[in-house]
């Protein structure tokens, strides 16, 4: 695992991210592991600092796909074929990272991904239950490739796809765009079973707003990708929903 870059994008993980870096070091001692300290107000950063690890500190809150994407570029991944990253909140198993691997390096998957939906899910709330499976049938029905976790943080990746399957968002949306763009694209995809356990402390993701942000990942690659298919089916409703949207902050924001 010498050409493996695992990324750990970390903000505020103060209480979980020590657990998981010991746990990605002990599945995969021979990885290179990055932690990217994005803009953290606790002691994110010192715990990080451990043996073997490098660590990068952003001078302010990226958001998950803007870290990541620092982590992926660090000293232009010399020697490094294959990217992977794993949230720090302790929600994801390590111990299926190499399997992960093994299918990009020697099956030529190309995005290999942990699907939270075929394994144990004890950890999500029900609410984003609910949301993620609506998303994984929309992006699965649209592309015409199946999917059951588009939002997964859990992924390996070749490296040599990153000039093809950029520009990310730097959001929590990130891992969605990434699925959308493999599939859409027509690039090797494969998902594995994981179990997906309950976080420490509080999450980062808005059910309403980051959910909106899922959403509109998908339909504007529809949009782009099978433009027929976008307004005959969800086009109107969902520029409907956008337009409100937008209406119901902008008089939000004009009352404060």
């Amino acid at each position: 695992m010498k050409d493996l870059r695992i990324v750990i994008p970390a903000y505020n993980e103060e209480l979980t991210l020590g657990k998981v870096i010991d746990h990605v070091k002990k599945t995969c001692p021979e990885a290179e592991v990055v932690v990217v300290d994005d803009g953290s107000k606790d002691r994110t950063a010192q715990v990080a600092r451990t043996d073997d690890v490098k660590v990068i500190s952003n001078p302010t809150n990226y958001g998950k796909g803007g870290a990541t994407k620092v982590g992926f570029r660090y000293e232009s991944n010399n020697g490094i074929d294959y990217l992977a990253f794993i949230d720090a909140d302790g929600t994801y198993p390590p111990e299926s990272l190499p399997e992960l691997y093994r299918l990009c390096k020697e099956e030529h998957i190309e995005v290999a991904v942990g699907s939270r939906f075929l394994g144990r899910n004890d950890g999500m709330p029900r609410m984003r239950k609910l949301g993620n499976r609506i998303f994984a049938i929309l992006l699965s029905f649209y592309s015409g490739r199946r999917t059951t976790d588009t939002s997964t943080g859990l992924r390996v990746l070749n490296a040599r796809l990153l000039p093809m399957i950029e520009p990310l968002p730097d959001g929590l949306d990130f891992d969605t765009a990434m699925t959308t763009i493999a599939l859409f694209e027509g690039l090797g995809y494969a998902e594995i079973p994981i179990d997906y356990y309950e976080r420490r402390g509080q999450s980062k993701l808005s059910n309403l707003k980051d959910g909106y942000r899922f959403l509109r990942v998908i339909m504007n690659a529809t949009r782009r990708h099978k433009p027929l298919w976008f307004f005959f089916t969800l086009g109107i409703p969902y520029m409907f929903v956008e337009l409100l949207l937008k209406l119901y902050s902008a008089v939000k924001g004009g009352n404060e």
